[in-house]
């Protein structure tokens, strides 16, 4: 499972892609770290107590605390703002994690009469879609909650020093 990490970095811009009443996935996130290095983020989910202290304040440097949830998407848990505080809402991220779970299992339902209905259009190739939507639920159910599962915040929180309470 991914780890923890801290990062300090400056945002340059980015784009909203979707935004609800948790949460927001934002895209195309561009940072500059502080040896100048310009680097992207693809996809940068947070809930929206983060935005609201002003995670994405750009050209102001923020220190991220966030976890890999895929190759090109982080999710955001905490940030630390200039004047040392530390921000995070981890009863956010469990709703963020059951909802991961629901999506799961409505993919996994759905897998199989997609997969189904797309290789009948494709002549079979669609049929691959199946096990690619099993991968895609699996993770949804399993590795995502657990990442993002209190237990485990607090513990790699703690980790960096930062006491929850």
């Amino acid at each position: 499972m991914s780890d923890l990490k801290k990062m300090t970095l400056i945002v340059k811009n980015y784009n909203l892609r979707a935004n609800s009443d948790l949460d927001a996935l934002y895209e195309q996130v561009r940072c500059e770290d502080a040896q100048g290095n310009t680097f992207h983020f693809k996809e940068v989910a947070m809930v929206d107590y983060l935005r609201r202290h002003g995670a994405l304040v750009t050209d102001s440097p923020r220190t991220w605390y966030y976890k890999h949830l895929g190759k090109n998407s982080i999710a955001l848990i905490a940030i630390e703002k200039t004047n040392g505080k530390v921000e995070y809402d981890l009863d956010n991220m469990r709703q963020v994690a059951k909802s991961s779970i629901l999506k799961g299992i409505l993919m996994a339902l759905a897998a199989v009469p997609a997969g189904v209905v797309i290789g009948v259009a494709t002549y079979g190739i669609g049929l691959l879609f199946i096990p690619a939507a099993f991968y895609y639920a699996y993770r949804g159910v399993f590795k995502i909650p657990g990442m993002l599962r209190r237990k485990t915040l607090v513990d790699e929180l703690a980790g960096h020093g930062i006491i929850v309470r």
